[in-house]
């Protein structure tokens, strides 16, 4: 198959969820957390989910992480916005719908941020998000209040590839407006992952406490048009493929409480066995190989998932370099987190004008996706 005409990834506004808090940090609140949802008396499988927390706490891959809720930063328990000690308990399970209330507000003002008064109205706004729901979303809020008559969309639940298939469609969006007399249509896309509004503190299990380690909050925005643009990735192609027979190893569903992700320790193993034929067979459709690829976007899922893409492609340790450090900085923003690094490589002076950078992807599915950018940096 060849590739499709191009279109371009440009404009890209990461913007600020809150304030970084040390992962040592946060790994001793929700020991803390822990330990208050069981009384104080802690059985063998909490003893060791608390040994845990001290291993990823201390350990160098995730330094940081950002998160909307104040309630990581506290240590007045009386004082949490979701996990608030009531006056005869010493621990509250938070509903769904309070989590909803969070990130209904959270987002609409980073939806004011990304969309800023006196701009000129994209022709298509589209939210993706797969951490929190609700309706009118907060781009429909924004367009409505700036008097926009943008055509609004939202792509959701699709977890943390999300951004290269929505890439995609705002592509071929961008381009049908072209072949129809408007060249300078604009796709605005908004990425909001509020992770950390769905951790478990109360869980000990050794999948909880990795995910509860893991994930952060992120949003940031960019847009897509299929009129050249100086400063741009220009996106050739792309691609996806779900894994037979690992629709369990990774889900994302809403449970009463909150919503809960699947991660098996499996997963690192199953991307590293399939992403070197994936990748070889996205590239060769379009007539090229490994070898035409010198920069590589890497969704950071996790430290052992970069790993295993950098021994199964064959990759030195500085390929993944903007990936790495971006989780160590960031953590995990589900769908957010390869857009910052998409960014980051445009600002970066190192990558230069013409390079091609291959973007992978992966989440629940199993779905491994990836994207081909040639990065624009002249007029």
């Amino acid at each position: 198959m060849k590739p499709e005409p191009v279109a371009f990834l440009h404009d890209f506004r990461p913007l600020t969820v809150g304030a970084p808090l040390a992962q040592a940090d946060i790994a001793s609140w929700l020991k803390q957390a822990l330990t208050r949802t069981r009384g104080g008396r802690l059985d063998v499988q909490d003893r060791r989910a608390s040994s845990l927390y001290d291993r990823l706490g201390r350990g160098g891959a995730i330094q940081t992480r950002v998160s909307a809720l104040a309630d990581y930063s506290r240590r007045d328990w009386k004082k949490m916005t979701l996990f608030k000690a009531g006056a005869d308990a010493p621990w509250h399970r938070p509903a769904l719908q309070a989590r909803m209330q969070v990130y209904e507000d959270a987002v609409l003002r980073l939806a004011g941020r990304a969309f800023r008064p006196g701009e000129r109205a994209p022709d298509y706004a589209v939210q993706v998000s797969c951490t929190g729901y609700a309706s009118p979303h907060a781009i429909q809020r924004v367009v409505s209040r700036r008097g926009w008559d943008s055509r609004v969309l939202h792509v959701g639940h699709m977890g943390c590839y999300a951004s290269v298939p929505a890439a995609a469609m705002a592509a071929k969006i961008a381009r049908g407006e072209a072949a129809t007399g408007r060249p300078r249509a604009r796709v605005a896309l908004f990425f909001a992952e509020l992770c950390t509004l769905h951790l478990k503190p109360g869980a000990s299990t050794d999948e909880q406490v990795v995910v509860n380690s893991l994930f952060a909050d992120g949003a940031v925005r960019f847009d897509v048009s299929a009129a050249p643009v100086p400063r741009s990735l220009a996106l050739l192609d792309s691609a996806e493929e779900i894994l037979p027979r690992s629709a369990r190893e990774m889900t994302w569903r809403l449970q009463d409480s909150s919503f809960e992700m699947t991660l098996s320790r499996a997963v690192p193993a199953l991307v590293g066995g399939a992403v070197a034929d994936f990748t070889k067979r996205f590239l060769r459709r379009s007539g090229r190989s490994l070898r035409d690829v010198s920069r590589f976007a890497i969704h950071p899922g996790g430290p052992s998932v970069i790993d295993q893409v950098l021994r199964a492609l064959g990759l030195p340790e500085d390929a993944a370099r903007h990936s790495r450090a971006l989780l160590r900085r960031r953590g995990n923003m589900s769908s957010a987190t390869l857009p910052h690094v998409w960014g980051e490589m445009l600002d970066d002076p190192d990558v230069r004008h013409g390079e091609l950078i291959l973007s992978l992807a992966f989440g629940p599915g199993l779905t491994l996706v990836a994207n081909l950018l040639r990065a624009r940096k002249r007029r």
